[in-house]
């Protein structure tokens, strides 16, 4: 789990969550045998910020995913004072929809099996993999695409009715149950809540640096707006299995979505079979100026209802 190089005074940038294939899963050494009543049975994702668990309470047969905070969080302490697993719970607090993953409303502490004494989250189970996944495999149809875009975004605007901007949108971040039947968002690490004293005066750091919003990068204050670019080049990966932007690293791809000389390509030009609403749907929430973009999550579901509507 590599943390992106930066300099001293730039923000944290977390990498992507890996998502671990059954052979890794097999093979990984666990941290932890258990947390509370939870036996720890396989890792199943890895990232920047710690390490997450598929677990089982077997006494109650219930299956959920743990997830286990670096040990750096808590020894350095700067990360410690930004507490992310505390946000988490804090945010979770309010949240209650079938899009967004539910999880438990306390931070568990554990000893780990070299006698630290680990933080750990407990969550909602999602027996699926992220989008990350489907994007790679290509396996969805446009419909597909489409219905799931829909269920996404009608999560996302509870979260932004809520007043919870999420500030790390990205295909990792959303879980799909095999069956495509549940979506989940997750990670909300690094939410900020304009309901919340803890998290409003939060400085506008972390994140994914290819999924920021140009005022993102420029380290501006952030809205649900903000969320929405994030979610356009998603949603460009999605249709298109490609990212927006085609620079060779996180520098020049920073760049490119900052500078309005460079010109996103037409969705439908990579992927014909995209329907033309959905270029511009997309395009529209890559609009670099945040006035310009859709203004809310509402807005794009009334036109991605158009967009269904004409396919029945």
């Amino acid at each position: 789990m590599k943390l992106f190089a930066r300099r001293r005074e730039e923000p944290l940038d977390f990498e992507e969550r890996e998502e671990l294939s059954e052979e890794e899963q097999d093979s990984s050494v666990l941290e932890l045998t258990h947390v509370g009543p939870y036996e720890i049975i396989a890792p199943i994702g890895s990232g920047g910020m710690g390490t997450v668990y598929k677990a089982i309470d077997r006494k109650r047969d219930q299956t959920v995913a743990i997830k286990v905070l670096d040990r750096r969080y808590d020894l350095d302490k700067k990360r410690r004072k930004q507490d992310y697993l505390g946000r988490e719970v804090l945010i979770a607090a309010s949240l209650e929809h079938p899009s967004v993953v539910r999880m438990h409303k306390e931070v568990v502490e554990q000893e780990d099996l070299n006698g630290n004494i680990r933080r750990c989250l407990v969550m909602e189970f999602v027996d699926g993999h992220n989008l990350r996944k489907h994007i790679k495999d290509r396996d969805l149809t446009i419909t597909q695409m489409i219905d799931l875009t829909i269920r996404l975004c009608h999560g996302l605007d509870f979260l932004h009715q809520k007043g919870i901007v999420h500030r790390d949108i990205k295909p990792e971040n959303f879980l799909f149950s095999r069956d495509l039947r549940a979506v989940k968002i997750v990670d909300f690490g690094l939410s900020k809540s304009n309901a919340s004293w803890r998290t409003r005066w939060m400085k506008e750091g972390g994140g994914t640096r290819r999924y920021m919003s140009p005022e993102q990068l420029a380290k501006r204050n952030l809205d649900a707006r903000s969320d929405i670019f994030s979610l356009g080049i998603t949603l460009y990966e999605l249709f298109t299995s490609k990212h927006p932007c085609d620079g060779q690293d996180a520098r020049e791809i920073m760049r490119q979505i900052r500078s309005s000389r460079y010109k996103f390509e037409v969705p439908s030009k990579r992927n014909p079979k995209i329907p033309k609403q959905i270029d511009h749907i997309i395009l529209k929430m890559l609009r670099r100026r945040p006035e310009r973009r859709y203004q809310s999550v509402t807005e794009i579901l009334m036109d991605l209802s158009r967009v269904s509507a004409s396919r029945i």
